[in-house]
């Protein structure tokens, strides 16, 4: 067999793992805060990589504070049906604040 033949397999292999992997990852580390009476989330979060992606069912912005530092993180106002990503400091935890349910991705959870 030629180098050729072995090396197109071998690549095709390796982006279809790469393609499961990050599927596997964005479902385990996808998260939905649940809308209470009061806006502000109980659960805080840690992004998984630098990017987040929120996404609800209510138009509001969404606020994510650095526990740590206070220093404050706004996503511009989604409505139901949108998503927007923001970039977030990895391995910091952060609360969340927003109307609605909130579905978070990908990240880490901590519920006090």
């Amino acid at each position: 067999m030629s180098m050729k033949k072995f090396i197109f397999p071998c690549i095709i292999a390796v982006f279809v793992i790469a393609v499961f992997s990050y599927t596997y990852i964005q479902k385990t580390h996808t998260f939905t805060l649940k809308e209470s009476e009061t806006i502000i989330k109980s659960e805080q979060i840690q992004p998984l990589l630098g990017t987040v992606k929120v996404s609800g069912d209510a138009d509001t912005d969404v606020v994510f504070t650095d526990i740590k530092t206070g220093k404050k993180y706004t996503v511009g106002y989604i409505t139901s049906g949108t998503s927007e990503k923001i970039k977030l400091k990895r391995g910091n935890w952060y609360t969340v604040t927003g109307r609605g349910n909130l579905t978070i991705s990908p990240v880490n959870v901590r519920i006090e």
